[in-house]
Order: structure tokens, then sequence, then C-alpha cells
């Protein structure tokens, strides 16, 4: 979505290759998303989506991906109340 950025290097998408290897611990990364400033949209009433999406390179042998590897949260248009809470998607992957 346009309107959600990370706050990791403030783009709308992050893109890392992770190194992951069989018999090691699971791997955690937090992702925190956050809204751009309503006065920068026109249409403030659209649902706001965020996704998140994993996979595994493809070189990756003997490494098995399971779970959630597609996670879809979506709020209503901003309206500038206290009360708008946005949901927080936690995804998790271990070799």
């Amino acid at each position: 979505s346009r309107r959600v950025l990370l706050l990791q290097g403030h783009q709308p998408s992050w893109h890392e290759e992770l190194s992951l290897a069989p018999g090691t611990a699971p791997l955690c990364h937090n992702l925190t998303a956050y809204l751009r400033d309503e006065a920068d949209f026109k249409d403030k009433l659209s649902p706001v989506a965020l996704s998140l999406r994993l996979a595994l390179p493809r070189e990756a042998a003997g490494l098995v991906l399971y779970g959630d590897t597609l996670v879809q949260a979506q709020v209503g248009g901003t309206q500038g109340r206290a009360g708008d809470i946005a949901p927080v998607p936690r995804v998790g992957s271990s070799p």
C-alpha cells in the first residue's frame, strides 16, 4: 500500500536475504510499519492494506518453510480518531 511505510528505510517494501541453516536456532526479525500523513492522500476512506510474504531462495537445499507464508491485514480508512488501531501481523519461520 502506498499509505504504509516500513520504519526501517521508510519504504513500502523490505527485501533481505536471511541466512538459514538446518539445526540452527529460529531466526526472528521484527518489521514496524506506520501510516503516512493523511494530508498526502486524497482518498482517506479507502482501507489501508498491508501484506507480508516469505519465501526461501531456490538454492536453499534441505530447508522447508512452514506455517503462514502470506499474511495480510486491512483496516478501514483513516479518520484521525485516537481509537483507530491497526492489527499487527506476526509471522514466524524456522529451518
